[in-house]
């Protein structure tokens, strides 16, 4: 009889320090080395009644009004991914792999309502940067020579009328109305210019950030749909092991109903797994041996074998060490 395998998740770490409004990131980092403790020290029921008291009931809002609200709502999606990772593990090592599935479920649903209220929120912004960036790659293409060429006009009448001015160039009666209406269209010609010159920076700074833009919102959706996978995949692994668990039970089962053998639910399942220790010592470390002992406890209620071994586990002590007997008193000899 081999034992199954725990439902086990990925090391859970910190998640990085969010500001002060992605409370949950907080409170993930904060109440994580708790939990843990809990479980390195056997109180995996008392851990998960806790977890009941931090993943909050409903999802938070995402805020997307704008690029640094929806930053914020990111660090917070990543805290509430955390804390469900944190949960359904806590509910693992409990020995509740059923609900390990169901909180890896919610965790999921929750990962694709956030991608599609980022979606939502990004739309718009990605549309707005796309059309500023348009804009002002027709305005640069269209007034950058406009510029030069006003430039060059105002220049050269500065020129002419300086040179009419000291006399050094004279210009005929065609030539002087000629020089008078350029005259007074300068003012008209220098109030085009100085909008350009003021409009240009503008347009510049837009193509530059445009990009930066499109980096931050592609950036911002790789990391939705990380939390996405990686919920995804956490919810099939876990799947995955408890269908396998049971199908190895109803297999046992069924062996057992061939050979006549009355069956007691999964309780001759669990007898058959405990009664090679090895099932339980072969696991890496105290703590996943209880994690197994408290699944083989769900399966079989109150399992006498199962909880005498994770009491001495509790105690310190190996899982199925034999207690040294008490001597029989002899017969006192007559002499």
């Amino acid at each position: 009889m081999r034992p199954m395998p725990i439902v086990l998740f990925s090391a859970v770490a910190l998640v990085a320090q969010a500001p002060a409004s992605a409370d949950l990131a907080q409170r993930f980092n904060t109440e994580l080395p708790g939990i843990n403790q809990m479980l390195k020290t056997f109180r995996a029921q008392e851990a998960l009644v806790k977890m009941e008291t931090l993943v909050p009931a409903e999802r938070p809002a995402f805020n997307g009004a704008n690029l640094q609200t929806i930053g914020l709502s990111l660090d917070n999606a990543q805290g509430l991914m955390s804390l469900y990772r944190l949960w359904a593990n806590v509910a693992a090592e409990s020995g509740q792999w059923e609900k390990a599935v169901e909180i890896q479920q919610k965790r999921v649903k929750a990962a694709q309502a956030i991608r599609a209220d980022l979606d939502k929120a990004q739309a718009p912004i990605a549309a707005q940067w796309e059309k500023a960036a348009k804009d002002s790659q027709d305005y640069l293409a269209k007034n950058a020579s406009r510029q030069q060429e006003l430039q060059a006009s105002l220049s050269a009448l500065q020129e002419d009328v300086t040179a009419v001015n000291a006399k050094t160039k004279k210009l005929d009666a065609k030539g002087m109305e000629e020089l008078k209406a350029r005259i007074a269209k300068a003012p008209q010609e220098q109030q085009e210019l100085d909008q350009i010159a003021a409009a240009l920076p503008v347009h510049k700074q837009n193509l530059g950030n445009a990009p930066k833009i499109t980096k931050v919102l592609a950036d911002n959706r790789k990391e939705a749909d990380g939390l996405l996978k990686a919920a995804e995949e956490a919810a099939a692994k876990s799947k995955e092991v408890l269908a396998s668990q049971n199908d190895e039970i109803t297999k046992f089962n069924t062996e057992q109903v061939i050979k006549k053998v009355k069956i007691v639910g999964k309780k001759n399942w669990v007898d058959a797994v405990l009664r090679n220790p090895e099932n339980v010592t072969k696991l890496n470390g105290s703590q996943a041996q209880a994690a197994f002992l408290n699944r083989l406890l769900v399966l079989d209620p109150g399992n006498a074998g199962a909880q005498k071994a994770l009491d001495n586990l509790k105690q310190g002590k190996e899982p199925f060490v034999k207690e040294a007997k008490g001597a029989k008193k002899g017969s006192a000899k007559k002499k």
